[in-house]
């Protein structure tokens, strides 16, 4: 069993060390939150979407513009006559022979000048859209960020973990040398040897498992930050947080993308309700024509025309379809308003969840240490007493393993603290790479609608 566990962890090391020697070079926290911000596939995929839906607001903002279309045709014609008929006593035979080469060329122009207000509907709706767009794309960056934290942070708690039970393992290597020698002259029993055996194996058992729980570590880190997981900085303190649970609040409720999402989605709804009535309303049109034709029936032949046409159309009876959407519209922006009561309450859970289980871990780290200092007077004071006959080989060994229990709850503690910081700044919606201040190229969504830029000197307000 002793053997089976050494190969187990020498194996598992050796990929350790083969993951480190990838990547010699120290990295620190905020090379790890660069590597995520930049080439994530989530954030980049979330990215794109944001991307398409800016493109519905220069399709709805195209409603006010005119759609100009040209039309052109050529063809060849032949025609072939043959007539008989008598004159006097004579049959005359007639024949003739038509080519022709018809062309027609038009274009056309259609403006919209009225559409019952679903033109600026759509355009505001989409508008309200693409808002949206950037807060769920913010929620996103932020969720990348954390796992980016936590997958840095794991790794660091592995490493100091497999750190913390190899060192468990020469400890309980020597304890069981020492119990061996003194077995041999006679000081204990051989209860005492199995007794040291027995927590080798089990200490050796979990450094196994601690050096796979590494490699886990590290390939999410990998999957995350997109590089392998090499040696690991010490983290940075904390960014400035809140002093209590009040102003964590009412920074969430300011900032939280996941509510400015929502706030955003009803508007949207809301102005679905005007595209739906504009429905019900008459529409006005101007259609603008010019076209020519040449050779349309003999050599020669040439027309001309150009027309300028303006259409009033109104709904009279759609078997009730219009006022169905209109219901629909108003029911979706109910449900909108309620996702908007559900937002905030989720922000409120979020923040008091995150700032609870920062306070704790706080407690947690401090009774931690104070857990690891006392373990360290325990064990000391009982390998004196166990050197003078007044204590057992087993007490020496519970008292190691209290310390090493200590030492791990401690390493984990600090983690988990560390991570909840990081949850804190996310619920409240303060976490972003311009905040931690990343030396990276931020994006911009605004930046890359540049297709709607060119539509701004457009002033076309009153047609809608």
């Amino acid at each position: 069993m002793v053997r089976m566990s050494r190969w187990v962890a020498a194996l598992t090391a050796g990929v350790s060390l083969l993951a480190v020697a990838a990547n010699a070079q120290a990295q620190s926290l905020e090379e790890a939150l660069a590597y995520a911000y930049n080439s994530n596939p989530t954030l980049q995929a979330e990215r794109a979407r944001l991307r398409a839906t800016d493109e519905s607001w220069v399709q709805a903002r195209s409603a006010r513009l005119p759609s100009i279309s040209a039309d052109a045709s050529i063809s060849r014609n032949n025609t072939e006559s043959r007539s008989t008929f008598v004159l006097g006593n004579q049959q005359v035979i007639s024949e003739s022979e038509t080519d022709s080469t018809p062309k027609n060329y038009s274009i056309t122009a259609v403006q919209s000048i009225y559409r019952g207000g679903r033109t600026s509907g759509q355009i505001n709706q989409a508008n309200a859209q693409v808002m949206a767009g950037r807060e769920s794309l913010r929620a996103v960056e932020q969720s990348v960020l954390v796992d980016a934290v936590t997958a840095f942070m794991d790794v660091r708690r592995d490493m100091e973990v497999v750190s913390i039970r190899r060192n468990n393992v020469d400890v309980l290597t020597q304890h069981l040398q020492a119990a061996q020698d003194r077995f041999e002259v006679g000081e204990i029993t051989r209860t005492d040897v199995a007794q040291a055996e027995a927590r080798l194996s089990g200490a050796q058992a979990q450094l196994a498992g601690a050096q796979s729980q590494l490699s886990v570590s590290r390939a999410a880190y990998e999957r995350v930050t997109g590089e392998p997981a090499a040696t690991l900085e010490q983290p940075p303190a904390l960014p400035d947080l809140p002093d209590n649970l009040a102003d964590a609040a009412s920074a969430a409720f300011d900032n939280s993308p996941q509510l400015r999402a929502a706030q955003y989605g009803e508007e949207a709804a809301r102005h679905g309700i005007e595209v739906a009535r504009g429905a019900m309303r008459p529409e006005v049109s101007l259609r603008a024509s010019a076209s020519a034709a040449r050779d349309s029936s003999f050599s020669g032949d040439e027309r001309d025309s150009t027309s300028i046409t303006g259409t009033i159309s109104m709904p009279i009876f759609t078997g009730g379809l219009n006022r169905s959407r209109v219901r629909a519209a108003v029911a979706s922006e109910e449900q909108a308003r309620f996702q908007v009561n559900e937002a905030r309450r989720q922000v409120t859970e979020g923040v008091t969840n995150a700032w609870t289980g920062y306070v704790a871990s706080l407690a947690v780290i401090e009774s931690s240490r104070q857990a690891v200092l006392a373990n360290e007077i325990a064990l000391d004071g009982v390998e004196q007493e166990a050197y003078v006959g007044l204590r057992t080989t087993l007490d020496v060994l519970d008292a190691e393993q209290e310390l090493l229990e200590s030492r791990l709850t401690l390493v984990t503690s600090e983690r988990d603290s560390y991570v909840a910081g990081y949850r804190l700044l996310q619920a409240m919606g303060l976490l972003s790479a311009d905040s931690l201040g990343l030396g990276v190229e931020l994006y911009d969504p605004a930046a890359v609608e540049n297709s709607r830029s060119r539509f701004n000197n457009f002033d076309l307000t009153p047609w809608n």
